[in-house]
């Protein structure tokens, strides 16, 4: 599989190229950080890291200015092949970062990139996977993912708080979100957010009584599609351990790994890696 450089860094560190997050959420792109305020306080991103060994103490504290003035109470930092200094996760776990463990949430994930069409099958008798077409769906879609991911009730409280600003949101991201059917019942979601030649799957999940049906695969070919009609034929995505194997089989292949760590001053539960401040659950 040939992939683009601009699509490679767009798949490992995509937030640069995300809309601007929804009020109280903000994006603090700097030379050597982008810090992504989710639209709650309780999820907050640190990508694109381009420290030295001599400042990362300066850009840790700087990081941390920014989230205590601002209210936040969980961060959390993307770490891949071209974060720096080389080398940066045992040098942040010395000063005590720890891997990111708390459900949904997983310590390391997978960068993946499809560039051509997935196995296209009959979708699965009662299976349907479309774009929401009403705020009451997707405000039903982000409760049913949520509740799937694992997310507790408090932190699906304050999302759903956020829900009315993330539809009105002048980028549109949240409109773009896909929702899976089973046999007429809602049975899960999946994010989209675009860059300029690729599309993030920014979050998927799908009810347990449901998995096992197609819906999933459903999910990711619907996006598909809607990618080669916005004019971007690729899909990215950060994989955690229950769906690597399904994007596997639907042709994504391999570009690196992030390992993700949480800041021990902000130990409030933390999902989001996204400037949408969608959570990580794809």
């Amino acid at each position: 599989m040939q992939v683009s450089d601009a699509i490679v860094r767009f798949a490992e560190e995509p937030d640069r190229e995300l809309p601007e997050p929804p009020p109280p959420g903000r994006r603090f792109v700097q030379p050597n950080f982008t810090l992504a305020l989710s639209p709650t306080p309780t999820h907050a991103s640190v990508t694109h890291l381009r420290a030295t060994v001599d400042g990362l103490d300066a850009t840790i504290a700087e990081i941390r200015e920014i989230l205590s003035t601002a209210g936040y109470i969980g961060c959390a930092w993307y770490l891949g092949p071209s974060s720096r200094p080389a080398g940066v996760v045992p040098l942040l776990l010395e000063r005590g970062f720890v891997p990111a463990t708390r459900p949904p949430f997983e310590a390391r994930y997978s960068v993946l990139a499809l560039t051509r069409p997935p196995p296209l099958h009959a979708p699965a008798p009662g299976v349907e996977a479309r774009l929401v077409e009403s705020y009451g769906e997707y405000e039903s879609a982000l409760a049913a993912g949520f509740k799937a991911s694992g997310m507790p009730d408090e932190d699906i409280a304050c999302w759903l708080e956020a829900a009315p600003a993330l539809w009105e949101h002048e980028s549109g991201i949240a409109k773009q979100t896909h929702v899976a059917y089973v046999d007429g019942q809602l049975a899960g979601f999946g994010f989209a957010a675009p860059g300029s030649r690729a599309v993030l799957l920014a979050g998927s999940a799908v009810l347990p009584a449901y998995r096992g049906r197609g819906a999933y695969r459903a999910l990711v070919a619907s996006r598909w599609f809607a990618a080669v009609k916005a004019a971007k034929p690729a899909l990215v995505v950060h994989a955690g351990a229950m769906s690597r194997p399904i994007l596997a089989r639907c042709g994504f292949e391999a570009l690196c790994t992030l390992d993700v760590l949480m800041d021990p001053a902000f130990g409030g539960p933390v999902y989001s890696a996204s400037a949408m401040g969608v959570p990580k659950m794809e």
